[in-house]
């Protein structure tokens, strides 16, 4: 890698001190809305490529695999090389993945190419991250990552209604076609107009023994496992809903295109009320009744959703599923942004290793979820039910064997950082 060459800027890039928050928006929307934008096609892939719907599910876990693995380098490569360098790589690799999905004309090369598309997509939000914190005053930090968030929570969103859109009318090639030409204007963005937001002076070393520490020492962290691992069997729901909403609405309802965008329009919305319930509450309550609130509220989605499921089955009214479903999202919005604050809290020195982490962490667990998924998949309308409550009950039985080691709820309770507190740590 011709460092020099790389960290280069052309026309504004080369005078910027700060990167565009258009930008880095931008770098962390394309792909969210690449993990929606397809999912619309897949009962169509799976009758073109003449396989099972479960083994196009396997595309998404096969995209997280690759999403998870490498989040770990993107961290302390881009600490060594700079941002700038690392982001570049990582939108040719997205490019190069998305062209052999486009190419694919059987479910092997096209699960392929979503485990290249994870390993170059993910370096976005990575590397959007860090630029942040390189280039922006601490006071600032906050509200710029709310901006960010935003654009993030609203690419997956719009996803599935340009997903359909794009299949109807150009068939499921067109899903990435689209991706492709969205993926070469960020290769082209980037190289035009992303500055180098890391000093030299500020570069790490990359060697393995200097690595490895710095993320053991996160791992050993007191209680950063059981946030991340709660936050992945969160994420998981996220992800075995975007997989399994295309069989139900379409091959199951019979609920068609409309049926997608109400139902990506319902999540999305349940999620940010649930993520604003969080913040309400945050500074009144310790977050481990926020967890246990949280995974109560996707427990009763989740059974409510299978009640649906067992007793009316394929005759519901698509409300009386969907309604659960917005309801054990809610429970979702509540839990990852407070499992996110807490693995975080600790670090300042080292939070770009942590957050590799925790994103390799949540990713890995999310992929897990949505390979099961995958395993399990009848095409059965209680497919989705199951899998919510298996990933529940997880994260409830983690949550208590974690109280019982603490020494109970009252020590539990002592342990986490009050609201106040939680404040002051995080600053």
């Amino acid at each position: 890698m011709n460092e020099a060459f790389l960290s280069r800027g052309t026309g504004p890039a080369r005078r910027a001190t700060r990167p565009a928050l258009t930008l880095l928006a931008f770098m962390m929307s394309v792909g969210p809305f690449g993990d929606t934008e397809y999912t619309p096609a897949m009962p169509a892939i799976a009758r073109s490529l003449d396989t099972s719907y479960g083994m196009v599910q396997f595309t998404m876990a096969s995209y997280l695999i690759g999403s998870a693995l490498s989040r770990l380098a993107y961290g302390p490569l881009s600490d060594r090389f700079g941002r700038r360098p690392v982001m570049l790589v990582g939108a040719l690799i997205l490019v190069a993945g998305t062209l052999l999905c486009l190419l694919s004309f059987s479910i092997w090369p096209l699960i392929a190419g979503r485990l290249v598309q994870g390993v170059g997509a993910c370096a976005g939000g990575v590397l959007s991250d860090a630029a942040v914190r390189d280039a922006f005053p601490a006071d600032k930090r906050e509200g710029i990552y709310a901006r960010l968030n935003a654009a993030f929570a609203l690419a997956p969103a719009v996803g599935p209604v340009v997903g359909v859109y794009a299949a109807s009318k150009l068939g499921w090639h067109g899903n990435f076609g689209l991706l492709l030409a969205l993926s070469v204007l960020l290769l082209v963005l980037v190289w035009r107009y992303l500055p180098e937001t890391l000093a030299r002076s500020n570069r790490q070393s990359l060697g393995a023994r200097h690595v490895g520490s710095n993320y053991l020492q996160v791992i050993r962290s007191r209680g950063f496992l059981l946030y991340s691992v709660l936050g992945g069997l969160s994420v998981g729901v996220v992800y075995t809903a975007l997989i399994g909403a295309p069989d139900l609405v379409y091959n199951v309802l019979k609920g068609g295109d409309v049926g997608i965008m109400i139902v990506s329009a319902a999540i999305l919305v349940a999620f940010v009320t649930g993520a604003g319930l969080c913040e309400l509450v945050s500074d009144k309550i310790t977050d481990l009744w926020i967890f246990t609130a949280g995974l109560a509220v996707m427990a009763m989605g989740g059974a409510a959703l299978l009640v649906v499921a067992v007793l009316i089955g394929k005759e519901a009214n698509f409300a009386f599923l969907l309604a659960p479903i917005a309801f054990c999202f809610i429970g979702v919005g509540l839990i990852v942004p407070a499992t996110t604050a807490n693995a975080m809290a600790p670090f300042k020195d080292n939070a770009g290793t942590a957050s590799s982490m925790l994103g390799f962490v949540q990713t890995g667990t999310a992929a897990l979820a949505t390979a099961g998924m995958s395993a399990i998949s009848q095409g059965s309308i209680i497919d989705m039910p199951i899998v919510f409550l298996a990933l529940t009950l997880t994260a409830f039985l983690l949550l208590a064997g974690y109280v019982v080691k603490s020494g109970g709820i009252a020590a539990t309770i002592a342990a986490f950082p009050t609201p106040q507190g939680r404040h002051s740590r995080s600053s």
